[in-house]
């Protein structure tokens, strides 16, 4: 059942992003969805690398330029985060701000204000585990030196 929780990231979620989460190159996979001009959802993946809490109210998310995602993002209208923190899934629904390209970055930054928050749990039927990547062996110090870039980028 869902059940609204407000419009602030609960302790469990913002834990998610913590910095150590970021000191190894796997970890949990998070669904944002946009949408495109005609009204169809538009799924795209991030990681903890990809993703900056500001506080219980906001969010900081980098994303390629020219993307299809950017471009949704970029037209203000809302979004949805999805993530889990077993034992219990949340829904996020943002609004997305375009933030000043970072200098030596190429990377589209967005800012967004929570508007609020569902947890979605099953008595019975936890969830146990989250969608989970893992670089390869041989990319593990590139994932690492990329998501210490994106967040120099997040930062600023």
């Amino acid at each position: 059942m869902s059940v609204r929780l407000g419009d602030r990231l609960p302790q469990s979620v913002q834990q998610l992003f913590a910095p150590s989460e970021r000191e190894r190159p796997e970890g949990q996979c998070f669904s944002l969805v946009t949408v495109d001009a005609d009204g169809s959802p538009r799924p795209c993946m991030l990681s903890v690398g990809d993703l900056c809490p500001i506080g219980d109210r906001r969010l900081r998310a980098v994303v390629r330029p020219g993307s299809r995602t950017a471009a949704n993002l970029g037209s203000g209208r809302s979004a949805l985060l999805t993530l889990a923190a077993p034992p219990d899934v949340f829904h996020v629904r943002l609004t997305p701000a375009r933030l000043p390209d970072a200098p030596g970055s190429p990377l589209a930054r967005f800012e967004f204000t929570i508007t609020s928050v569902d947890r979605d749990g099953h008595e019975g039927l936890p969830v146990t585990r989250p969608m989970w990547f893992a670089a390869r062996p041989g990319r593990r110090e590139d994932v690492l030196a990329l998501w210490r870039e994106q967040h120099r980028v997040l930062a600023h």
